[in-house]
């Protein structure tokens, strides 16, 4: 069983804060609404790039940080601003197209095509963009590609490809099966590096016992993982890292 926070002799709690990755909007604020319908404890969502709020977290006041890539999460507990780390969910990152896939795009060299528009996600900013020039550039891609618009967020990208103002992006395949009117292109290059969504409680919660029981709900797979699972994640088995 998963309790909920209720504070000091049944108390309510004040709302938790929670930083999150912008692709896990979809099944995060269900989650949230979820526990708030169960619990009777708000969590108000703070959405943006997994690095852009990674360097918020020093200045930010909050409870909680889910991050799209676990690596975020271990440099947060490093630097002393997450006192633990809880395992989501895997994500895999390949192509985005227009449904129906109309150009055939079907290979990383094609990211390199000087007639394709090509939307990358900022690696400063994003997990998927980080993990996009990491890939690429380890199979001398990166310099190849050209892209026509550099974005902060994966949900920004599939925006831009919903809009036609780019044919192709690189993105989390989670993220794409939310979105009708985008199709999803494994890469053999990108299937071998699954990232791992990750949870932690920030050192600096006022209500570090409440931010642990949220961060066990959304976890849990009798709750908030039910909900990351109908939205096409992928479970973390208790052997995986």
């Amino acid at each position: 069983m998963v309790s909920c926070g209720r504070g000091v002799e049944g108390e309510s709690v004040k709302p938790l804060v929670m930083f999150c990755a912008a692709g896990m909007k979809a099944p995060v604020s269900e989650i949230a609404k979820q526990y708030e319908e169960e619990c009777g404890v708000e969590v108000q969502i703070q959405y943006g790039g997994s690095g852009a709020l990674l360097s918020s977290l020093s200045v930010g006041v909050g409870d909680v940080y889910l991050a799209a890539d676990s690596s975020y999460l271990q440099r947060a507990k490093a630097s002393g601003l997450v006192a633990e780390v809880m395992p989501v969910a895997f994500l895999r990152a390949g192509l985005g197209v227009p449904v129906g896939n109309p150009l055939g795009l079907s290979r990383m060299e094609d990211l390199g095509r000087s007639d394709l528009r090509v939307g990358l996600a900022n690696p400063d900013f994003s997990a998927v963009g980080q993990f996009s020039k990491k890939t690429l550039s380890q199979h001398g891609m990166w310099q190849r590609v050209n892209p026509t618009v550099l974005l902060p967020t994966v949900n920004d990208l599939m925006n831009a490809l919903k809009l036609g103002t780019v044919d192709v992006v690189v993105c989390w395949d989670a993220v794409a099966n939310q979105y009708a009117e985008i199709d999803f292109v494994g890469l053999p290059e990108f299937e071998t590096e699954r990232k791992s969504v990750a949870i932690g409680v920030l050192t600096q919660s006022p209500q570090p016992t409440e931010a642990r029981q949220f961060c066990h709900y959304l976890t849990s797979k009798e709750k908030g993982f039910l909900v990351f699972e109908a939205n096409g994640y992928e479970e973390i088995s208790e052997s995986a890292e």
